[in-house]
């Protein structure tokens, strides 16, 4: 099933308000800051408080670190920022989100500005905030398994004073390259002052899609992350609601549901753009990518590039894989997928914890299986062998299995 997150922007929406609503859904710290950690190494410890927004109590988050700010204003290549991520080792998705964030936020600025992408500079988005923000979200994302990002109509504020200082002199709000950011999605008028940060409607181009209504889906969680001002009126905070879609086909047996399989052949391109190309296609929202070797005219050896989707993610994959690729053409056919309900469950291990897929068939439990950027993770922080802790996990799986497969206490999102 697919697991969906809707961001509800009741007063605003920054990076730090959504990573801070993620980990108040359910999101551990603990894969978050080790993403920072890898492109931010010993930068900021990431943690959170609770205070209330106009009556809502949400979760604020603070930086063991500090932040540059204003007094950090200096003039840096946007390509700092993606050579930073590109360099770090991160799980899973995690690197490929973030660089799809931050290639919406480098093309908003370099259109705004005329500036060529190569020859951009960056000031007030620049610092490691914006990339503590970006890597935060995309981790938050891979341990919570949010497959789709969808959002809620947007409060902006229009002529309502300026944005602070800036290279390109005093900007009226919303900042321009928001503006940019945000085109397709729904907007309605705000109070006064910065709703918007240009780093959160990145963060909503580069992985979400407007929402028109809210989804349907099973609600799982729910996360309030909190500005750090407060606001007369509407309270300023970003609600964000993790659910599973259910299945299209509500029969006994494997849940079924209609995906599209897009795929192309390729014989130009050297392994390492290919696995640019799967990471650019898993950041535009494909549920699986996976290559193949072929051999096509002429005997020429190639790779058969595919990526599994929902049917309406269809445009932005194509986009992705020719951008990405150098085919002239993309093969798109329907298939229907059975799967099995899943579950995401903790299971203690040694002084750590390791989260376990849970597959489920007509209330059974199919397979279990730790998920294996926790084990590595744990086993550096506890100088033991990477093995030892994936056997020590699969066996603390196997005994959850049953209780499992009645609602374990250690269930997450």
């Amino acid at each position: 099933m697919s697991r969906i997150l809707y961001a509800d922007v009741i007063g605003g929406a920054a990076g730090d308000m959504l990573v801070a609503a993620l980990i108040d859904a359910g999101a551990p710290p603990g894969p978050i800051q080790a993403a920072v950690d890898a492109v931010l190494p010993g930068r900021f410890q990431v943690e959170t408080e609770s205070v209330r927004r106009g009556g809502l109590c949400a979760r604020l988050l603070r930086l063991n670190g500090g932040t540059q700010g204003d007094e950090g204003f200096v003039s840096r290549p946007f390509s700092d920022l993606v050579a930073a991520v590109e360099s770090a080792e991160l799980p899973g998705r995690v690197g490929a989100r973030a660089l799809a964030v931050l290639k919406r936020l480098g093309e908003a600025e370099s259109r705004v500005h005329g500036i060529d992408p190569s020859g951009l500079h960056v000031h007030e988005l620049g610092d490691d905030d914006t990339l503590l923000d970006v890597v935060g979200v995309a981790a938050a994302f891979e341990a919570l398994g949010v497959d789709r990002l969808l959002v809620s109509s947007i409060p902006l504020a229009i002529g309502e004073g300026f944005v602070g200082r800036h290279a390109h002199g005093e900007v009226p709000l919303p900042a321009t390259v928001t503006l940019e950011l945000l085109k397709g999605f729904d907007a309605r008028g705000a109070g006064t002052g910065e709703t918007i940060t240009p780093t959160a409607a990145a963060i909503f181009a580069g992985l979400g899609a407007p929402a028109k209504m809210f989804p349907n889906m099973t609600i799982e969680g729910v996360g309030y992350g909190a500005g750090a001002r407060e606001t007369e009126g509407t309270p300023n905070v970003v609600r964000v609601i993790l659910g599973t879609e259910p299945s299209i086909t509500s029969t006994d047996g494997p849940q079924r549901r209609d995906l599209m399989v897009l795929e192309a052949n390729l014989d130009d391109l050297t392994p390492e753009l290919v696995a640019d190309a799967e990471r650019s296609l898993l950041a535009a929202g494909a549920l699986d990518v996976w290559t193949a070797p072929i051999h096509m005219k002429k005997g020429r050896p190639g790779f058969l590039l595919s990526a599994l989707c929902e049917p309406e993610v269809e445009p932005r994959l194509l986009k992705a894989f020719f951008e990405a690729t150098s085919t002239f053409g993309v093969r798109v056919y329907p298939v229907r997928r059975a799967e099995l309900e899943r579950r995401i469950v903790s299971v203690p291990v040694g002084e750590g914890v390791v989260r376990v897929k849970v597959g489920f068939l007509d209330g059974r439990v199919m397979s279990a299986t730790p998920e294996h950027d926790d084990v590595a993770r744990l086993a550096g922080e506890v100088g033991r062998s990477v093995r030892q802790v994936y056997e020590e996990a699969a066996a603390a799986a196997l005994s959850l299995r049953y209780a499992a497969s009645e609602g374990s206490p250690n269930d997450e999102p």
